[in-house]
């Protein structure tokens, strides 16, 4: 029998250096309680770091009382579980030590048996974070080199982001960000089932399935174990294994087959099929059991050679995925506080945006079992960062030791879910080690790396392990980053060239690139409704290096400035649109020679300006619905080399073979009608992008020609359509447009909104809605309606009130 108690809810906080006494929640961080009792301004006070950083530099003591029954006294097991505290800290109960935590990432296990009585105190000392790392930092003694951040975040297992980084504040957490619970049991406890697939056919798939259990015993004893498979609620294998339990925490296995197993495939590529596997486990009269998730799927790296170089392919049960997603930051700067309600959220959009691969980013979080049950049964595919990010980190043994627990903990952890399609090692220090290899003969972190997570990745066959983000096969010459492995592109906005370099950019996988814009109005007026766009509020709101001057050239070059504050927003986000779809549209197009094309980045975890093409108000960017149009599959996307005549016109088949039609029209804004027109052809075998012909383009006006692609299917109906221009958008000849809005409920109690313009209208839009719209900024032509669909409350002063560039004033010297 097992029972569990939770210490979750009221606490008692105090200042370790004050005195001061307050309220605290548990999940929660200290600077979360004091904000929400007014001690602290709010996220939306963007100059609140000075205000904050105090907390970070003292020390803190949670307590909580609680009772425990006779019944629970007497059970043979009597264990306090923390499944996170951040992040140096002590435990007492009734006086009594327990032990210490030092690593954010980890859940603590403390016997109690001895110190626990009818009515109890447990006290949580948590250190200062900041005094604790800068004293490792001053043990070690070598000077380390980063990116964002002080170098003592280096030293600590805990959020690197907290630090403060190029798109977030600096708030150093400090709490008990994760369950607190009592637990009760017998002598054994059963843990972290998992399972490996040996061979997976359409007859047949042969398991080796395991159980982690803790047993308590004096002598070693006999067991029975059962391990079984269920699909839904219907039992489809079994096996019963007797096994010698010993004293300990030990792994047992057993062989599992299952005739006619289902697949799982990522979104796209058939069902995301999940089974259920359960393990009972008994032994001296005491019986407990353990479920997990189980997909049957195979993942591998593919890197073929080319002239090029290798490809870099992620194939599931074989089949060539092209990758299309997002960089995942946290959600908020409380990192593990995030709901089922809110995973689901964002994971729905990202499916929505035809997306299919999500990448957890190393300077973050380990999210939530939630996190990786939604992206299972959803189909959204995860390349998981260990919790490393652009740096040095030292690799002494303790260090070592410590990362080593870390990762046993989180591939045991989260191993069995099938949306996990490979680990990796690091974010962005393959630069930190190719440079202090020149001081040193290994380069700081290449043992991490290299030797302690790839020790333990190995164990773990379900998934590949590839040691950092980006690695071009080599840590020696990260010139040839591009030709080999994945690739970060920065030369766009970190090196401030145009963003048509793009299509100079031929990498293998496209695991980050970006560029930044503002965010909606709405978080404008919340942080500051009076103040031109360089008030010290919104520069607050800038953490990268210059850059409102880049976004001021990149924003420029695009269009003529707005007279208004407005304006500005809604054309720089229009910017990062177009600088965003002229990347994934080049990428997608190179398929297989390019697989991936991962969107630097989703959300915002405070009100930023940054890469997200979601902000912090949950409002969707036009990136994003641009990323939307340019991910559909299958579709048809015009390219158009520089310098060449003839734009290139490719059918993106990804999820495999298709046989249609594609069209190419060139509408003249000018006469309002299509003054040409071209059919296509459009077939392509295999996951892959194919090149179904070209269209003249040299000899159109960019003032007055806009081309639209639609492809159909092979029966006429239309998959989708898109616009292009022939230059820049300033270059448009655009003529005032008089939209006309009409709403209507739906059955479901959504609006529907049915918009038309009396001339071709660009970019048309309900700006500043949080929330689901199924579709945004798109073009509309003369006399077309065009349906919006809203899901969800909307704000008590929503009104729609459509927007487009030809109704944005200027100013008439730019």
């Amino acid at each position: 029998m097992m029972f569990s108690i939770s210490l979750d809810g009221a606490w008692g906080l105090e200042n370790g250096r004050s005195g001061e006494r307050y309220r605290a929640s548990v999940p929660g961080f200290v600077q979360k309680d004091l904000m929400e009792a007014g001690l602290l301004p709010n996220l939306y006070d963007t100059l609140l770091e000075s205000k904050i950083e105090w907390v970070e530099h003292d020390d803190w003591i949670y307590s909580r009382k609680f009772r425990l029954s006779e019944e629970a006294l007497g059970s043979e097991a009597l264990e306090l579980v923390l499944e996170g505290v951040d992040t140096y800290a002590e435990l007492e109960l009734n006086g009594v030590a327990l032990g210490r935590t030092d690593n954010m990432f980890l859940t603590y296990r403390f016997d109690i048996k001895a110190a626990a009585q009818a009515d109890n105190e447990l006290v949580v000392r948590i250190q200062s974070p900041t005094a604790t790392l800068q004293g490792k930092e001053r043990e070690f003694g070598d000077k380390l080199t980063l990116w964002n951040g002080i170098p003592a975040r280096l030293f600590g297992r805990k959020a690197q982001y907290g630090y403060g980084w190029d798109w977030g504040a600096r708030l150093v957490t400090v709490g008990i960000h994760k369950a607190v619970r009592v637990e009760g049991h017998a002598s054994i406890r059963a843990f972290q089932p998992a399972y490996e697939i040996s061979h997976l056919s359409d007859e047949l798939a042969l398991l080796n399935v395991s159980v982690a259990v803790d047993a308590k015993l004096a002598a070693s004893t006999a067991a029975n174990f059962t391990f079984r498979l269920y699909d839904g609620g219907q039992l489809c294998a079994q096996t019963q294994q007797p096994l010698t339990l010993k004293s300990g925490e030990h792994r047992y296995c057993a062989g599992l087959s299952v005739e006619r197993p289902k697949r799982w495939y990522p979104i796209g590529h058939g069902d995301p099929h999940l089974y259920r596997l359960e393990v009972v486990v008994e032994a001296g009269g005491a019986s407990v059991s353990a479920e997990c998730p189980a997909g049957l799927r195979e993942v591998n790296i593919s890197m073929p050679y080319d002239e090029q170089g290798r490809k870099f392919i992620i194939e599931v049960n074989g089949i060539p995925v092209l990758c299309k997603g997002v960089n995942w930051i946290p959600l908020t700067l409380f990192p593990g506080l995030d709901t089922a309600e809110d995973y689901r959220r964002e994971l729905e959009a990202i499916a929505d945006a035809n997306m299919n691969m999500v990448r957890i980013w190393g300077g973050g979080n380990y999210e939530n079992h939630d996190f990786f049950d939604l992206c299972d049964r959803m189909g959204i595919l995860v390349w998981q960062d260990f919790m490393f990010a652009c740096g040095d980190y030292p690799d002494d043994e303790a260090f070592c030791e410590l990362v080593r627990r870390e990762a046993d903990f989180i591939v045991a952890e989260y191993g069995a879910h099938p949306s996990i399609a490979l680990w990796c090692g690091n974010n962005e220090n393959q630069v930190f080690v190719e440079r202090s290899r020149e001081k040193r003969k290994q380069g700081y972190g290449e043992k991490l790396y290299f030797e302690v997570l790839d020790d333990v990745c190995a164990k773990d066959k379900l998934r590949p392990y590839w040691p950092s983000s980006p690695y071009c096969l080599t840590f020696n010459s990260t010139k040839l980053e591009g030709d080999y492995g994945d690739q970060h592109y920065w030369g766009v906005w970190g090196g401030v060239v145009p963003y048509e370099q793009y299509l100079s950019v031929n990498g293998r996988f496209l695991s980050e690139f970006g560029m930044q814009s503002y965010p909606s109005m709405r978080i404008m007026d919340k942080v500051d409704a009076a103040s031109s766009l360089r008030g010290k509020r919104f520069d607050a709101m800038q953490k990268s290096p210059n850059g409102i001057q880049r976004l001021l050239y990149y924003t420029s070059g695009d269009y003529y400035m707005p007279a208004d504050k407005a304006g500005f927003v809604y054309v720089n986000q229009l910017m990062q649109a177009n600088a965003l779809r002229l990347g994934v549209e080049h990428w997608v197009t190179r398929m297989p020679d390019t697989s991936g094309a991962l969107v630097w980045q989703w959300s915002d975890l405070w009100p930023s300006i940054s890469w997200s093409i979601v902000d912090y108000d949950k409002v969707r960017k036009p990136s994003y619905y641009y990323m939307k149009r340019s991910f559909q599959s299958p579709g048809a996307l015009l390219k158009r080399p520089p310098g060449a005549a003839e734009s290139e016109l490719y059918l993106v088949h990804d999820r495999g073979d298709f046989q249609g039609r594609a069209v190419v029209e060139v509408y003249d804004i000018a006469t309002e009608a299509v003054v040409d027109a071209a059919a296509y052809a459009a077939e392509g075998k295999g996951h892959r992008s194919t090149r179904i012909g070209g269209f003249k383009t040299d000899v159109l006006n960019p003032s007055r020609h806009v081309l639209f692609v639609s492809l159909y299917d092979h029966s006429g109906s239309r998959l989708a359509r898109s616009s292009y221009l022939v230059g820049k958008p300033h270059e448009l000849a655009l003529r005032p447009a008089r939209l006309v809005v009409k709403e209507a409920r739906g059955e479901n109690g959504e609006r529907r909104y049915s918009l038309t313009s009396d001339v071709f209208a660009k970019d048309v839009c309900l700006p500043n809605v949080p929330g689901t719209i199924s579709d945004n900024y798109f073009d509309l032509r003369a006399g077309e309606t065009a349906e919006i669909v809203v899901h969800g409350p909307m704000p008590a002063d929503f009104l729609a009130a459509p927007i487009c560039l030809n109704n944005i004033g200027t100013i008439d010297y730019v």
